[in-house]
């Protein structure tokens, strides 16, 4: 048992020590991205705090009529208000997914995953920094009313719902690749066998 422990132990430093992280990538693209979108939800959000009427009365200011619209919140829940009353747990919540989600895009190597991924990461992250700014709410102003449910979010919301959908498809595009070249590995094998 302690042989196999030790292999183990051996493999995995093999593979982590061994693996294409894709550095260049993550610096070149990645980092740009991170920034961009931080910055941009940061200044809408400045934008809603000094443009929009801070009573929960007020009306909404039209936008895309129908479809979304301007509304000043501050949110200290997770989405949709959810654990709106426990404020340790919805920060312990969004650290902890902003972490694994951090982690995780360092060690992955699939692009549209990395990219996903900074996406979750920038919004947990700007987030989270709202957070510490508010009392423990973050800044929501864009109302949505096209259907069912009404919600008030931010851009940094919507970088972590786009960034879970990439991920989804990413995730999606991996199973078939690795599918489709199990069956051709199979085909070559049975060819080779057979002839």
């Amino acid at each position: 048992m302690k042989e196999r422990t030790k292999q183990f132990w051996y493999d995995a430093q093999d593979h982590f020590k061994n693996r294409n992280y894709i550095w260049k990538y993550k610096l070149q693209v990645c980092l740009p991205l991170f920034i961009g979108l931080l910055i941009l939800d940061s200044i809408t959000k400045q934008l809603a705090f000094h443009l929009l009427l801070h009573s929960p009365d007020a009306p909404e200011v039209k936008f895309l009529d129908g479809f979304i619209n301007f509304k000043f919140i501050v949110n200290t829940g997770i989405a949709f208000g959810v654990n709106a009353n426990n404020l340790p747990v919805v920060i312990i919540g969004a650290v902890v997914i902003t972490l694994i989600a951090f982690g995780i895009f360092l060690y992955v190597n699939s692009k549209p995953a990395v990219v996903s991924l900074i996406m979750i990461t920038t919004g947990g992250f700007d987030n989270l920094i709202d957070r510490m700014w508010n009392q423990g709410g973050v800044v929501d102003f864009l109302a949505w009313i096209w259907f069912p449910p009404y919600s008030v979010f931010n851009l940094a919301d919507t970088w972590v719902t786009a960034g879970v959908i990439v991920l989804i498809i990413a995730i999606i595009i991996e199973i078939i690749q690795f599918y489709l070249e199990r069956r051709r590995s199979n085909h070559e094998e049975n060819v080779e066998s057979n002839g």
